[in-house]
């Protein structure tokens, strides 16, 4: 065994734990890349070659590859290093039989990337068990700088009851509860394992926090449900049927898995809950310049951008101007932008007049 195999065997000993290494390296031995990427190229290329693949996933594919070392990058093209064209030099010497068995072992969702990639398989519903696990790593890795601007917020404005879409275990409601003793707030989170654990966590609250195990688009259909049977809802769910109560409700990352006809119907949804001064607020990542890209994650990150990439709801990362537009359309306004630390997400605050609030009832 020669000294370019013996340093790749190594590579993938020491970055076994991470996923983002096996299927990166597996998924460009199924569709050819390392081959292909020999020579200097972009996206653009590369789909010139393959119309029929999924750009966003393609993209992120190159993005994951570079962040790693094993591409490199000038303005936007890519070529494989050394340990790139080490791999496609020994893919035949049982290497590659050696990945897919790592891979498949860890998670079928990744061994099944060069099928969605190549569009031959539809986008991924992930298993109720990855899909915990992920939401606990996003929330985890978003409070370092999202609680602080909250606190800080909440603060100054004095926020009463808060309303958290897609709230995960609750970690942003049991902290604004326990940091101010007069806040109430309701989660939705359609995950029932997730969902138990943020209701456990909200105990802690003394019956200030509730949380429901509902699809966020409920909204609107605990709504029609109402006017249209007149049925009595349940005392949970009734908490969303209290119109104009609301100060702030707010969507972290959530706006991600929906079409643009959704999130018209989200926004618009939510502005009969909010006070006449309520406010929605949207965190989210953002693409800047390109025409797509998700997230550009390092190592430790790759489970929850891999997430992102191949469920069946996400359509690409929004950029700023599409997000301002959705919140004009919907018939928000005043918006302020804060951008987080080191630029991982954009904080979107907006109003909603109390015109806008009526008309939406």
């Amino acid at each position: 065994m020669d000294a370019g195999m013996l340093a790749l065997l190594g590579k993938t000993t020491a970055l076994m734990e991470h996923l983002g290494f096996l299927w990166v390296v597996q998924t460009g031995m199924e569709l050819n890349l390392w081959a292909e990427l020999e020579r200097e190229g972009n996206v653009d290329d590369l789909m010139v070659l393959h119309p029929g693949w999924d750009k966003i996933l393609l993209d992120h594919w190159l993005e994951q590859a570079y962040c790693q070392g094993l591409l490199i990058k000038n303005n936007g093209y890519f070529r494989v290093t050394k340990l790139g064209k080490a791999i496609n030099k020994y893919r035949n010497s049982g290497l590659e039989a050696l990945y897919k068995e790592l891979v498949s072992h860890w998670g079928i969702e990744f061994a099944e990337l060069p099928q969605l990639i190549s569009n031959q398989k539809e986008k991924l519903v992930f298993g109720s068990d990855m899909e915990e696990e992920l939401i606990s790593k996003a929330s985890l890795a978003s409070e370092p700088f999202v609680w602080p601007f909250l606190r800080s917020k909440c603060q100054r404005e004095k926020w009463q009851k808060v309303l958290d879409l897609g709230c995960g275990e609750g970690l942003y409601l049991n902290k604004l509860a326990c940091e101010f003793p007069l806040l109430h707030g309701v989660g939705l989170e359609m995950n029932p394992v997730v969902a138990s654990r943020a209701q456990e966590r909200a105990k802690e609250t003394g019956g200030r926090i509730h949380i429901l195990c509902e699809d966020i688009l409920s909204l609107r259909n605990l709504q029609d449900r109402k006017q249209q049977e007149n049925e009595l809802l349940a005392d949970e769910e009734r908490l969303l049927d209290e119109s104009g109560t609301f100060d702030l409700c707010l969507l972290n990352n959530s706006i991600y898995y929906f079409t643009p006809e959704q999130r018209i119907q989200l926004l618009a949804s939510i502005k009969g809950l909010l006070t006449p001064d309520g406010q929605v607020g949207i965190l989210t990542a953002v693409r800047k310049g390109e025409p797509i890209r998700v997230f550009r994650t390092h190592v430790p990150q790759n489970l929850m951008s891999f997430f992102l990439a191949c469920h069946q709801g996400f359509q690409g990362l929004p950029t700023e101007q599409e997000i301002l537009t959705l919140l004009q359309q919907t018939g928000y306004s005043d918006v302020n932008i804060s951008v987080m630390p080191l630029g991982t997400s954009h904080y979107f605050f907006a109003k909603c007049s109390h015109e806008c609030s009526e008309m939406s009832r």
